[in-house]
């Protein structure tokens, strides 16, 4: 989604021809596709394209930092939601076309909703709805028909123009369906459960997106109830019909497979990055509960003070406090691999689950530099870089002993192992002498993430380099940052480029 946004911001700001003609007649203002699709979606998808003044203002200067190669393989000189009907009239048999047939009502503002049918040997199902802002519904009204025929990809396509939108569903039922929930019942806008998830999450976005995981549970279960168990019988590999309920496969492991929550996701576009923002929310399944994982320790303290040249960066707080409860937990779901697992860590010395911190610490920060490798696989040269990692609080006796023995037999020199005030640092090879906080990428891509508890770092200036990129110096970096706020987890992920 991130990508997506880049596209955007280039072909909503870098076409002065279309601003010209539409920004100001029809850009601003109208409803939501929420307002008009029923409240009990199970999902639901929005692209919007009429920004505020304010968003375009922060796309113009974000599209200008992009680097010269992506804004030339974008373009800048068509209609952004061109692009969004291009490929459904393409292949379709209509004679629709964009330009005489469409554009001249489309409103800018598309909103899909994902209807739970039931549930079948795949998971649950689901009928799609989809409503686009129109602003003449009598042109709309023309071409609505031959639409739904091509959104639906059959004869049964049915759609219809009214309350400033058009509806394309996959059949007349499902139509009459949605205009009769949204009177009775209200809209999803109305859903306070969504409202609330997507407070915060949705502003000023591009696209956002919802998806209630405990519908999907219940359509699985509805499915399941009060039948035979549809996944405990069928056709072994050379077609002969088996019971596979003795197995451990049957009825009773899918009716346990009971979950809940909600993830509420959206691309925006700031001055200077562009962010996917995702929220797990009330998560919990069977006996997992995403509110019993909490941490004292936040914050990326460790990961900014890794050298300055570090191309990649790990980092997390609280991380041997998580790991211990993650222990905890699944060590009742797997007794027989945690107790192998446990045996073989205290060989090592290292008592688990309450010895993490030793390992550790309650900040830690792991970087790699110097890694030989491109934009298409940055990980691919790991072992022709340098690595430090850093630990808060961790037992340097413990990780020295690790390392010797883990350098046993090596024919190179072992990392070294060294004490920054309460920080056990573990480093291989040359590395920088400066700060990574210090850099000014580095601070946008990584801001505002004081209550993280996991993030990672991507300069992608030096892989582009490794690539033969002209404009590598462009290319910024990607910031990673996930936090925990009771029932609700919270993951950023920026893009900063630094063309001009």
């Amino acid at each position: 989604m991130i990508p997506v946004a880049a596209g955007l911001g280039v072909l909503l700001m870098g076409s002065g021809v279309w601003a010209a003609n539409t920004v100001v007649t029809r850009l601003f203002g109208g409803p939501q596709p929420d307002t008009v699709l029923p409240g009990d979606a199970a999902g639901y998808f929005q692209v919007d394209l009429k920004p505020s003044g304010a968003q375009l203002t922060d796309y113009a200067s974000f599209a200008g930092k992009l680097p010269d190669s992506v804004k030339d393989e974008l373009g800048s000189d068509e209609d952004p939601a061109a692009a969004l009907f291009d490929e459904i009239l393409e292949s379709s048999d209509s004679d629709l076309s964009y330009e005489d047939d469409i554009e001249p009502w489309l409103g800018k503002r598309f909103g899909f909703a994902a209807m739970g049918t039931g549930a079948d040997e795949e998971g649950p199902t689901f009928e799609p709805v989809v409503a686009i802002a129109v602003t003449d519904e009598g042109a709309a009204d023309e071409v609505v028909d031959d639409l739904a025929k091509d959104f639906s990809g059959s004869e049964d396509g049915a759609g219809e123009v009214r309350d400033g939108f058009m509806f394309l569903t996959e059949s007349t039922g499902t139509l009459d369906d949605v205009e009769k929930k949204v009177e009775e019942e209200g809209s999803l806008a109305d859903n306070e459960t969504y409202s609330s998830d997507m407070a915060g999450v949705s502003d000023d976005s591009l696209a956002a997106m919802w998806y209630d995981l405990g519908s999907a549970s219940d359509l699985i279960q509805e499915g399941l109830s009060g039948a035979s168990d549809p996944f405990s019988t069928g056709y072994d590999e050379y077609g002969d019909y088996e019971d596979y309920s003795d197995y451990g496969s049957g009825g009773s492991s899918f009716e346990d497979m009971e979950f809940d929550g909600r993830i509420a996701a959206a691309v925006s576009v700031d001055a200077d990055y562009a962010e996917l923002r995702a929220d797990l929310i009330d998560f919990q399944m069977g006996d997992f509960s995403l509110g019993d994982y909490t941490t004292e320790q936040t914050g990326l303290s460790e990961m900014a003070e890794l050298p300055d040249d570090t191309m990649i960066a790990l980092g997390g707080s609280g991380l041997d406090e998580l790991s211990e409860q993650s222990w905890n937990d699944m060590a009742g779901v797997m007794p027989e691999e945690f107790d192998e697992a446990e045996s073989a860590l205290q060989e090592m010395g290292i008592s688990v689950p309450e010895g993490f911190t030793d390992l550790l610490g309650t900040q830690t920060a792991l970087g790699m530099s110097g890694l030989d490798s491109g934009l298409s696989d940055p990980f691919e040269g790991f072992d022709s870089g340098s690595v430090q990692y850093r630990a808060a609080g961790a037992d340097a006796g413990l990780i020295e002993d690790l390392v010797e023995e883990a350098s046993q037999g090596s024919y190179s020199s072992p990392p070294g192992v060294n004490s920054d005030g309460d920080t056990v640092v573990v480093s291989s090879g040359a590395t920088g002498q400066g700060r990574l906080g210090d850099d000014p990428v580095y601070k946008q891509v990584m801001q505002g993430n004081e209550n993280a508890v996991f993030g990672m770092y991507m300069d992608l200036r030096p892989f582009a380099e490794s690539e033969g990129e002209s404009d590598s110096d462009q290319w910024g970096a990607v910031g990673y940052a996930s936090s925990l706020d009771g029932e609700r987890a919270t993951t950023n992920i920026r893009w900063a480029p630094s063309g001009e």
